[in-house]
């Protein structure tokens, strides 16, 4: 799962490129971290772009030299919704590899450096401290949090002005690792309290240092200063005030400084429409964040008011009022299904009656552990339980995992906000057990896995088509194909094929070459040894059953590489072929090289008279100096049509539509774009 920072953009307004209007500066919330330990960069000073962003290189690689290791545009996402000059982005998994590193601030989806900070993540073993404040003031209590010291009865904290050596003079305030001014108990890790803190401003820094010596095991800045009497200042609300493209159910969060007190939920107001609401306010060590996520399905179009009104425990305030308008989205109506795969009936680790399934993926661990997602137990396709994703998995069969890999499994169950079925907002894709292909966090060279359903009898039926929820997560150099049979796996033909972007190969008209796509070998695709001893792959089409041809086109589609929702979809497709037939069996293939997963729930067959009423959906790719836009190839008999601001002029028609594709210049500061059926 190598992460690439990856250029995404929805259909609304594109401002062009800001000049820094002053020196920007990020500052990182502590100097060196553990593995996995989060990591928040405070920025200021930005172009305010939306699509600014904070990308996170080893020490000495210079963006755009190659991909960053960790990344997120300045309002935490990685979509780009809100350009924020100020604001805090979290890595809430931090970086696994220790050494040294450079996070940088970085201009309008480019490699323009607005600013640059150093840090450093230890190994995890290294002796570390943290103060329990970003600041204090004179006076005030600092609490000293250490962990993985020697032990030793006489190993101490000290607290110095900054740039002042341990042991040049004497410390400011200090204590052994007891707590005590005598050092009676060797402890490795825990907490020290210095109730009356320091009484001059400035800059310090607290050390744990070893046995009554000045040999320095781990180092924390502490910064002093002057009392102020300040209100609470929000640096980032979701959804932005003017904001047009609102999701259908209320989905609010922002990011409140706390001045000179602490803003909880007892000082936190949220009116939605002039109604009080009732947010979660998880309040961090200096910000706390709102969030308030509605479950009513707002009307395409209607606007919605909000005010936040956030106070500190001082008695200060402020308010912030936002304006927004819900953007349109699709309501999914299916009938009663002709056959349907849920999973829930078939027991962890096997396959539903009939299905059959071949891994060419390396085990390097033969256990079955379903813990572990380097184990055999993910080496193909399973049925497991959903539950699992609520919790942790070690990764790699490492008996270490940090905390960050730990739970990043948790984003196999996100869903995203559009997706609407039935009236209601989907708020899962996979419940009690479902199908799952896994990719990531796995050893070996690559993982390479088909399955094939029972053959099913359709005979009688029009109209057919087949519906998925979809768990898939992009990744780079991975595929994900589902195909069709109707003569019992002997040949196929497409559904759908997932794909990065960037590896979806256009001719000179813009136009998708479905051929040049499947058969270019490309260094990072996953390769496999067959039953043969030969080795296979390199290239996308070795893992697909219909023969390549032009005629695969149409069912090529791109997916947000690294993205944990883009993917996350209730799948709806027409199998033409089918209609009538005795013998239908599906087929899904997902390769890649440790490249995310593949999951499948509600597997099953519908006769629908005319297309499910779900509207296109338009997708944004950067292309040379224009926008690449695209939608379903089964979306047909629209017209793309274009206008300067959403509420004002008239509509016309974009120039140069093929197929479902245009690439069009950017022009102005904004541009809309719309699908119309006339």
């Amino acid at each position: 799962m190598r992460i690439l920072q990856a250029w995404s953009a929805a259909i609304v307004g594109l401002t062009t490129l800001s000049a820094f209007a002053q020196t920007a500066t990020v500052e990182l919330d502590h100097t060196a971290y553990l593995p996995g330990e989060a990591i928040v960069a405070d920025f200021t000073g930005g172009p305010g772009n939306k699509k600014d962003w904070i990308g996170v290189y080893p020490e000495g690689v210079t963006p755009g030299s190659q991909g960053s290791t960790i990344w997120r545009y300045v309002d935490g996402t990685t979509s780009g919704n809100i350009g924020l000059a100020e604001g805090s982005v979290r890595f809430p998994n931090g970086l696994d590899f220790a050494g040294p590193w450079t996070a940088f601030l970085l201009v309008n989806d480019g490699y323009g450096i607005g600013t640059q900070v150093t840090f450093t993540v230890l190994e995890s073993t290294s002796p570390i401290v943290r103060r329990d404040k970003k600041s204090y003031v004179p006076g005030e209590a600092i609490s000293i949090t250490f962990t993985n010291g020697p032990a030793n009865s006489k190993d101490w904290i000290g607290v110095y002005p900054e740039g002042v050596t341990p042991g040049a003079v004497s410390s400011t305030i200090w204590s052994y690792v007891d707590g005590t001014e005598s050092g009676n108990a060797g402890l490795a890790s825990g907490t020290i309290q210095f109730t009356s803190g320091l009484n001059a401003t400035g800059r310090y820094v607290a050390y744990l240092l070893s046995n009554d010596g000045y040999d320095v095991l781990a180092s924390e800045p502490i910064l002093v200063k002057a009392a102020v009497n300040a209100a609470p200042r929000v640096i980032g609300i979701d959804p932005a005030d003017g904001s047009t493209n609102g999701t259908p159910t209320l989905r609010f969060s922002a990011t409140v400084l706390p001045g000179s007190g602490q803003v909880t939920g007892a000082t936190v107001q949220l009116l939605v429409n002039g109604a009080a609401v009732t947010p979660t306010v998880d309040v961090q060590t200096d910000r706390s964040v709102v969030r308030y996520d509605g479950s009513t399905l707002l009307t395409a179009g209607s606007t919605h008011a909000l005010r936040l009104i956030a106070g500190n425990t001082t008695g200060l305030k402020v308010t912030n009022d936002v304006s927004y308008v819900v953007g349109s989205y699709s309501n999914l109506v299916l009938p009663a299904p002709i056959h349907l795969e849920n999973f829930d009936a078939v027991a962890e680790g096997s396959l539903p009656v009939g299905w059959t399934a071949k891994s060419y993926s390396e085990a390097l661990n033969e256990d079955i552990d379903f813990g572990n997602l380097d184990s055999a137990a993910y080496k193909g396709w399973t049925v497991v339980e959903a539950s699992r994703f609520t919790g942790t998995f070690q990764t790699y069969s490492n008996p270490e995992t940090s905390a960050g890999e730990a739970n990043d499994y948790q984003r196999v169950l996100r869903v995203g906000p559009r997706i609407i079925a039935n009236g209601a907002p989907v708020t899962q894709l996979a419940s009690g057990r479902f199908l799952f292909g896994n990719s990531g966090y796995r050893r070996g060279q690559s993982q390479v896995m088909f399955i094939e359903t029972a053959d099913f009898n359709l005979a009688g039926k029009n109209n057919v088509h087949v519906g998925y929820n979809a768990l898939w997560e992009q990744n780079q150099d991975s595929i994900g194909a589902v195909e069709y049979s109707i003569d019992g796996g002997t040949s196929w033909l497409p559904v759908v094929y997932y794909l990065a972007g960037g590896d979806i190969v256009k001719n000179e008209a813009g136009e998708v070459d479905a051929e040049a796509t499947f058969t270019a070998p490309l260094g990072d695709v996953a390769r496999y040894i067959d039953e043969s001893g030969a080795e296979q792959g390199g290239f996308y089409g070795a893992f697909i059953g219909a023969p390549v041809t032009s005629a695969l086109a149409p069912y090529i589609e791109a997916r947000t590489d690294d993205s944990a929702t883009d993917g996350k979809r209730i799948e709806v497709r027409r199998l033409p072929a089918a209609d009538g037939q005795s013998r239908v069996r599906l087929r899904f293939a997902h390769a890649g090289t440790d490249s995310w997963y593949f999951g499948l729930d509600n597997v099953g067959f519908y006769s629908i008279a005319s297309a499910p009423a779900e509207q296109p959906v338009i997708r944004v790719t950067r292309e040379g100096s224009g926008l690449r836009l695209t939608w379903p190839a089964s979306a047909t008999g629209f017209v793309l049509e274009q206008r300067a601001e959403v509420a004002t002029g008239g509509w016309s028609a974009v120039a140069g539509v093929s197929g479902n594709s245009a690439l069009v210049p950017v022009s102005g500061d904004r541009q809309w774009f719309r699908l119309r059926q006339p």
